[in-house]
């Protein structure tokens, strides 16, 4: 070999061993996360109407989050929130559920065609609805918050068996995989086949099959009596007046669907979900809007402020976004429940997630975006 193609082929290793080095663990560090995370929370935190902010950050495989927080936890008692605030983080207790349902049906204790009737003898329709439809929303049961019954107290508390019979009570939406519409009581009817499975209670669950394994600290199964140290207060906007406190509601009704609390660099340890499951539907689920068995498909817009947003589908226990400013599809679940607001967003190309949490339910649809904003800047 000619020096000259001796020395070509020492610089063409040479370039390589750079590449691959650059496509390693040292995507960014943690003072550049913190850089984005804090430069882009800033512009949601001037909103007068935002008491506090709360931003984790983690890659998949790492367990050391970054963490970002603005504001007040407590506008009451001045109380600044911190990256220990734990927050109601409703819907996202769906992701829980589902990893619970997907690890039954990883162990062969459960199927996606599982007939519900199996756990809810005698509830209509149940012979045609499937575990795949209650996970994707297609299930066609009704809301149970959307209930008269329910919304004329919300403050009241129902056990799942009397909520589930309430439901039975109703026609179904539409019938099974034919549509898709947001469903509460399907998870709750998760939830409890996930007790009917195990012979162990919802609570007994999370803690043992998540928060453990995930190293969660603080994540707590919330009830209607406990005191939970550390928690942030909830607000809402009112366009009569103004920043002020939301309306009451019971936490323990949502078990499975919407229950959870926890601080936001616990949520964001989802993004190792893959160390308990063989196959994570974030990582694994194609990410496209859901097809329905008529051939349709199954989307829906959802604008945020005066930008576009992002489209939507409910994909097998989370939901798709795909943004069209910035460009870029994520997997994740947006959670609120009165006074909170809180979005976990995963981007498989750069392998981070990002949970974005507030204090005031108004302004989830900006923590989406920012979640959205955030991961882009992360990416290579």
């Amino acid at each position: 070999m000619s020096n000259a193609k001796r020395f070509s082929f020492v610089l063409l290793c040479l370039c390589f061993l750079i590449l691959i080095s650059g496509c390693g663990d040292n995507v960014k560090n943690s003072e550049e996360i913190r850089e984005v995370a804090t430069r882009l929370g800033k512009k949601l935190a001037e909103n007068q109407n935002l008491p506090g902010l709360s931003i984790a950050v983690l890659r998949e495989g790492r367990d050391k989050p970054v963490s970002v927080t603005m504001g007040k936890a407590s506008l009451e008692n001045n109380v600044p929130m911190a990256p220990e605030s734990m927050i109601k983080i409703g819907s996202v207790t769906k992701v829980f559920t589902a990893t619970l349902i997907h690890e039954f049906i990883e162990q062969g204790k459960l199927s996606y065609d599982t007939p519900i009737d199996k756990f809810f003898p005698g509830f209509p329709e149940a012979s045609r609805i499937q575990v795949r439809h209650l996970l994707d929303h297609t299930s066609g049961i009704p809301d149970m918050l959307q209930q008269p019954e329910v919304q004329s107290n919300m403050c009241k508390y129902w056990s799942p068996k009397d909520l589930i019979a309430l439901i039975a009570t109703k026609p179904l939406d539409f019938e099974p995989g034919t549509d898709q519409r947001y469903s509460n009581t399907g998870y709750l009817m998760l939830a409890v086949i996930c007790e009917q499975i195990s012979g162990r209670s919802y609570g007994d669950l999370i803690r043992t099959r998540l928060k453990k394994p995930l190293d969660m600290q603080t994540l707590e199964v919330g009830n209607d009596h406990d005191i939970v140290p550390h928690l942030s207060c909830g607000y809402t906007t009112s366009p009569k007046t103004g920043l002020g406190l939301p309306m009451m509601a019971s936490l323990a009704i949502a078990m499975g669907t919407g229950n959870l609390e926890a601080m936001p660099s616990d949520t964001v340890r989802l993004v190792n979900i893959g160390n308990i499951l063989k196959n994570n539907v974030l990582d694994t689920a194609e990410l496209k809007p859901l097809k329905l068995d008529n051939g349709k498909i199954a989307s829906f817009e959802s604008p945020i402020g005066d930008s576009e947003g992002y489209t939507g589908s409910y994909l097998d226990g989370f939901t798709l976004f795909a943004f069209h400013e910035p460009d870029i599809t994520l997997a994740g679940k947006v959670g609120s429940f009165p006074g909170f607001g809180t979005v976990y967003l995963y981007d498989r190309q750069s392998k981070f997630a990002v949970v974005v949490s507030v204090n005031n339910e108004i302004l989830v649809t900006d923590a989406i975006l920012l979640g959205a904003n955030i991961l882009n800047e992360l990416r290579p």
